[in-house]
């Protein structure tokens, strides 16, 4: 019980957070007081933006290095059975030649995954505005909530500046998955077998990538801290629960 007045005010649990990295949030603050804070947040999105998709090309590469092993796979150059059934026998047909080919080939199993982690390219070129979409608009949500009073514009630079820290995740995660396949002795010999044990192998790295994930959403903490105080007028105790709820979200994702 106090003798001089009222006890003051216990501190807000998220305020007592905010004040480990006070000097690194109190600079990204600032930072978001630039005239040109809009700018690097959309220059950030592009780099993020072409940074993932190259990444993807780059994870192609490294199945391309790492994993030397011959698989077997339906020969896509031979015509469907029942097309072979009905066409196969005519000698002057085109598809009669195609159907004297084997009905199964053998491939090279690291061609074969470079090849079809290209085929998801377009995961970068459009996954990354869409998650700066997403969590821009869900952290106008928070920061509402929080009493904050920036704009939606306001939350869509924090959130695209946030996004740089993605690049770090991605860069972590190639180079595990390099290491981690490049010690690994898969032996499935058909795709799904391969495939089978890749994922295996790659889910031995789980902790490396869960520690990179962590560091990346640390990174974007304190990034979004700094931008809600700066752009929407928030304490650093509201900013830190706003940031922190989001984060805690992310490293769940991140460690299913």
């Amino acid at each position: 019980m106090s003798v001089g007045g009222d006890d003051p005010p216990m501190p807000s649990p998220f305020a007592a957070l905010a004040s480990l990295p006070g000097s690194l949030i109190d600079r990204v603050r600032d930072a978001f007081g630039s005239p040109r804070a809009g700018t690097v947040a959309v220059a950030m999105l592009v780099v993020v933006t072409i940074g993932t998709s190259v990444g993807i090309i780059a994870l192609g590469a490294v199945f391309d290095a790492t994993v030397d092993q011959q698989i077997t796979v339906d020969n896509p150059d031979r015509p469907s059975e029942s097309t072979c059934e009905t066409f196969g026998d005519d000698p002057d047909s085109v598809i009669g030649e195609q159907c004297d080919e084997p009905k199964r080939i053998e491939v090279d199993a690291g061609e074969e995954l470079r090849d079809a982690a290209g085929g998801y390219i377009h995961y970068g070129l459009l996954g990354v505005p869409l998650w700066w979409v997403v969590f821009a608009l869900a952290l106008h949500v928070g920061a509402l909530v929080a009493g904050g009073s920036g704009s939606v514009a306001d939350s869509f630079v924090i959130a695209g500046w946030a996004l740089g820290a993605e690049l770090l995740r991605l860069g972590a995660g190639i180079v595990a998955i390099w290491y981690t396949l490049s010690n690994a002795t898969p032996v499935g010999s058909s795709f799904e077998a391969l495939t089978t044990d890749l994922v295996a192998a790659i889910t031995s790295a789980a902790g490396p990538l869960l520690v990179a994930s962590a560091v990346a959403i640390a990174v974007q903490w304190v990034v979004v801290v700094g931008g809600l105080e700066a752009e929407h007028d928030l304490g650093r105790g509201a900013a830190a629960g706003v940031a922190t709820f989001f984060a805690a979200i992310a490293l769940v994702i991140a460690a299913v």
